[in-house]
């Protein structure tokens, strides 16, 4: 019975693929993140969804003018989106966009667009679509014959540039890009902490001597309540693995490993670790579990000796596309609206900037200080 079991479970293993599959656990009508399902010890990844019943449908019989006319245009853009992503998918190298579930969408402005610089905007259109003149490129367009990358004598893609390369790798050209990134984070979350420290208010209610209200509409609130991780304490520090930041708590240095942001209060033994990493888009999955994994035995240490510690593994891609994992962390901070915009806008342009300037460097053996 037992051999059965083992084999049927082999079966799941090879038909579901846990790593391709996604999973979502609801506890009366809201998403309960604590839940992680599993098949064989190895996690299912889990997806974000709205509250059940939360979503509102828009009828036509019920629209009326403008709204009419703004359903139409929505349902012919869905046509056309769904009409080009289909032939996106056959291509195999234009369309490895698709792939990308865990990027958030780039959305440009025409005034974005009119004042960008003429090298940005062709450097991030023809990196998205794999079009960049690297030697592998060449070859396939009968422009060169030898496809090797100058630097780790391997096959040079714009992958194997941007995020691949071994030597580039050693020359610290990928870290000095996370650095960047991470030092722009860092500075955030810090920002966020300083204005969850201040005092709440609360909603603001007119009466009338007599004790009635003086209006019968909404209170007025004077700020926005939300869910943070960092409510319940005034004393929250922020640490990162940077030479200008504070170092990292002594439980943390004890160890082997070196989060990139670490958010602690000693008066309530709480510690949230962030993990930044800047990986190739089609990898963001992949860099998500494998950071999450790198740090679970490091929390379980945490946990025993009384602290409350979370892990949170966040991604910026290297071409400038912003990992949903980061839009989740800045909206547990409390950095929502106009200030997230802000945030992911930021960090997409750090990365793309810094990709850009090692894309430009690529046929350099020695790595010159400018």
């Amino acid at each position: 019975m037992l051999e059965r079991l083992d084999v049927l479970m082999a079966w799941c293993r090879m038909k579901c693929k846990p790593k391709k599959s996604r999973s979502l656990s609801v506890r009366k009508g809201k998403i309960d993140a604590t839940t992680i399902f599993t098949v064989a010890s190895q996690k299912i990844p889990t997806t974000d969804r709205k509250e059940l019943g939360s979503s509102t449908t828009k009828w036509w019989s019920k629209a009326e003018g403008k709204e009419k006319r703004d359903m139409v245009i929505n349902e012919i853009r869905l046509n056309e989106d769904s009409r080009r992503i289909q032939k996106a998918v056959q291509q195999p190298q234009q369309g490895q966009w698709t792939n990308w579930d865990n990027a958030l969408q780039k959305f440009l402005t025409w005034n974005e667009i009119w004042h960008m610089a003429p090298l940005r905007t062709s450097f991030l259109i023809r990196s998205v679509y794999d079009l960049l003149p690297s030697n592998a490129n060449l070859v396939r367009w009968g422009k060169k014959k030898d496809p090797t990358c100058l630097l780790c004598q391997g096959r040079q893609t714009t992958e194997n540039v941007l995020s691949s390369c071994k030597i580039a790798l050693s020359q610290g050209r990928y870290t000095w890009r996370h650095n960047r990134v991470l030092q722009e984070l860092a500075a955030i979350i810090s920002t966020a902490k300083e204005e969850t420290n201040l005092p709440k208010t609360n909603a603001l209610i007119f009466t009338t001597e007599g004790g009635a209200k003086s209006w019968h509409g909404r209170p007025v609130r004077t700020t926005k309540q939300i869910k943070c991780l960092l409510d319940g304490c005034d004393d929250w520090d922020v640490s990162a693995d940077l030479p200008e930041w504070d170092s990292h708590p002594s439980i943390i240095k004890e160890t082997r490993l070196r989060p990139d942001i670490v958010i602690h209060a000693a008066s309530t033994q709480q510690l949230i670790m962030v993990e930044l990493t800047v990986p190739y888009e089609n990898r963001m999955e992949e860099a998500h579990t494998y950071k999450r994994e790198k740090y679970m035995n490091l929390t379980k240490e945490l946990e025993n000796a009384g602290y409350k510690a979370v892990v949170m593994p966040v991604e910026v891609g290297a071409r400038g596309f912003v990992g949903s994992s980061v839009y989740d962390l800045l909206t547990k901070l409390s950095i929502c609206g106009n200030k997230r915009t802000k945030a992911l806008k930021l960090l997409a342009e750090l990365a793309e900037n810094s990709s850009r300037w090692i894309w430009s460097r690529r046929n350099e053996r020695f790595l010159h200080k400018d």
